[in-house]
C-alpha cells in the first residue's frame, strides 16, 4: 500500500510537504526513548472540526468510541473540543465502562451485550454510583441477567435494543454487514421490547443500528481496486435501507409507548449519510480523530494522519535497506495487505513483503531516490485501526507543533485490560 503522501495542513493552517512533516516529528521526539506512541493535537483537532462539520444543520449530537481512543486524557482532550455537540462515551466492556465512569467520565453507553452475571453486576455498580449509563441487549438472557443485577443493586438499568442493520438484498443469500445481532425485523424488535415490558429492574430507551457496510467500508481500497465499484454499490443500496429500518422500529418501538431518548447509528465512515436520518439522536466516532490509514480512502472525508508509532533506526544492513527496532501490529479483522502497518514518514521507505514488521526489529526497503535515514533516527508509522496500537504502549507523547507538550497514560498504562 502506498503511503499517506498528502499535505498536512494543521495547526497554523500552514501546508507542510511530508519532508517538512518529518523533520518537524523528528525534532519533536528527539531525545525520548523509542519506539514510542505518538498522538499529533494538532491534527486530532483538525479531524474533530471536519467530523463536527459533518453534523451541521441536523440536531444530532456526537458520541466518542472509547474502543477507537484507548487514553483517558485523550478522551477528556476530545470531550473539551466537542462542547455541546459531543454526548458521552461509547464502551466496549462492562468493566471499562466501570473504570472510566471511576475516573469520572459519565453518560456512558455500553454498545456491547454483556453475556456474564459478574458484567451486570459491574453495571450496576455504575448507576448506583449516580452515573448516567445505557447497555445493548439482544437476547432474553442478557435482559435477565441486568435485571438481577439491577434488583439487587436497588436500581434501574436503562437497555437499548441492538439491532441487526446489516444489508441482505432480496434477490440472494447474501449479507453485507457484520454479524451481530439477531434483531433483523421489527417483529423481533417489538417481541423484545416486550419482555423488557415485563421484567422489574430494566427499562427500554433506545436502540442502536450500527451500519458497518456503510461505516466500514471505504469507497476505494488502493489493494483491491477491482472491487471498488461493489463497494460503491453495497453504501448506495444500504444506507436507504438501514434508514428505513431503522425508522419503523423507532416509530413501532414509539407507538408501544416507549421514549426513544437514544437512536445511536454510524461511525465516522458513515459521518455523511447517518447525521442525515431523522430518527438518529446520536452518531459515533473515534477512529476518525487517529485516522489510521483505512480512513484514508473516504469520499468526503479529509481527515489527517494523527497517530503513529516512533521507531528508531538502528542499522543499515545494506546500502538501500535500514533496520528499525520494534514493529507494527495487524488489525483486526479479514487478513489482507490492508490490514498491515504502513510508512507514515520519512517519505520513501516501505516494509519488505518477505519480512513485513517484526517482533523486535522491523527492515525496511529504501526506496530510488529517497533520503536514508541515519542510525537513531525515528520512522513514524500508521497503523490500519486505532486503538489497537495503543494497547502496545504505557503512554501516549501528546506533541503539538514540533514539542512535546504532555504525556498521557493508556488504558495498559493504568494497568487496564479489558479484552
Amino acid at each position: 500500500m502506498p503511503p499517506f503522501d498528502a499535505r498536512a495542513e494543521v495547526g497554523s493552517g500552514v501546508a507542510r510537504t511530508p519532508g517538512e512533516d518529518y523533520q518537524r516529528l523528528k525534532r519533536a521526539v528527539a531525545g525520548e526513548l523509542l519506539p514510542a506512541a505518538v498522538v499529533d493535537l494538532d491534527a486530532v483537532e483538525r479531524n474533530a472540526t471536519v467530523i463536527l462539520d459533518k453534523l451541521e444543520g441536523t440536531p444530532v449530537a456526537l458520541r466518542l468510541a472509547t474502543k477507537s481512543i484507548r487514553v483517558p486524557e485523550v478522551l477528556r482532550i476530545l470531550l473539551e473540543m466537542g462542547h455541546s455537540r459531543f454526548r458521552g462515551l461509547m464502551t466496549y466492556s462492562a468493566a471499562e465502562t466501570l473504570a472510566l465512569s471511576e475516573m469520572g467520565f459519565d453518560d456512558l453507553f455500553l454498545a456491547y451485550p454483556i453475556g456474564r452475571a459478574v458484567e451486570a453486576q459491574l453495571l450496576a455498580r455504575v448507576v448506583s454510583d449516580g452515573r448516567r449509563l445505557a447497555v445493548v441487549v439482544d437476547a432474553v438472557e442478557q435482559v435477565r441477567l441486568l435485571a438481577e443485577a439491577a434488583r439487587s443493586a436497588e436500581v434501574e438499568l436503562p437497555v437499548c435494543l441492538d439491532l441487526d442493520a446489516s444489508w441482505r438484498p432480496a434477490w440472494g443469500k447474501l449479507h453485507f454487514g457484520v454479524r451481530r445481532s439477531p434483531l433483523r425485523d421489527v417483529h423481533r424488535a417489538v417481541a423484545l421490547a416486550e419482555v423488557i415490558e415485563r421484567v422489574p429492574g430494566v427499562r427500554l430507551v433506545g436502540l442502536m443500528a450500527y451500519e458497518a457496510q456503510v461505516a466500514g467500508l471505504r469507497e476505494h481500497n488502493p489493494t483491491s481496486r477491482q472491487l471498488d465499484p461493489i463497494r460503491r454499490l453495497i453504501k448506495e443500496r444500504s444506507v436507504p435501507h438501514v434508514a428505513a429500518f431503522r425508522s419503523e422500529v423507532v416509530a413501532a418501538l414509539e407507538a408501544r409507548g416507549h421514549a426513544m431518548t437514544l437512536v445511536n447509528g454510524g461511525g465516522t465512515g458513515s459521518l455523511g449519510t447517518t447525521p442525515r436520518d431523522r430518527s438518529v439522536t446520536e452518531v459515533t466516532a473515534g477512529s476518525g480523530f487517529y485516522c489510521p490509514h483505512l480512513f484514508d480512502h473516504y469520499a468526503g472525508l479529509p481527515l489527517v494522519p494523527a497517530a503513529f508509532a516512533a521507531l528508531p533506526v538502528t542499522r543499515h544492513s545494506d546500502p538501500d535497506h535500514i533496520t528499525c527496532f520494534g514493529g507494527g501490529y495487524v488489525a483486526s479483522g479479514p487478513l489482507g495487505e490492508d490490514r498491515m502497518p504502513v510508512v507514515h514518514l520519512p517519505p520513501g521507505l516501505a516494509a519488505l513483503d518477505l519480512e513485513g514488521f517484526g517482533e523486535v526489529q522491523t527492515p525496511l526497503r529504501v526506496l530510488d531516490g529517497a533520503a536514508i535515514p541515519g542510525v537513531g533516527d525515528p520512522v513514524f508509522i500508521r497503523h490500519a485501526k486505532a486503538g489497537e496500537l495503543m494497547e502496545r504502549f504505557s503512554e501516549v507523547l501528546l506533541v503539538r507543533g514540533e514539542s512535546v507538550v504532555g504525556r498521557a497514560r493508556t488504558y495498559r498504562g493504568h494497568g487496564w485490560s479489558f479484552g
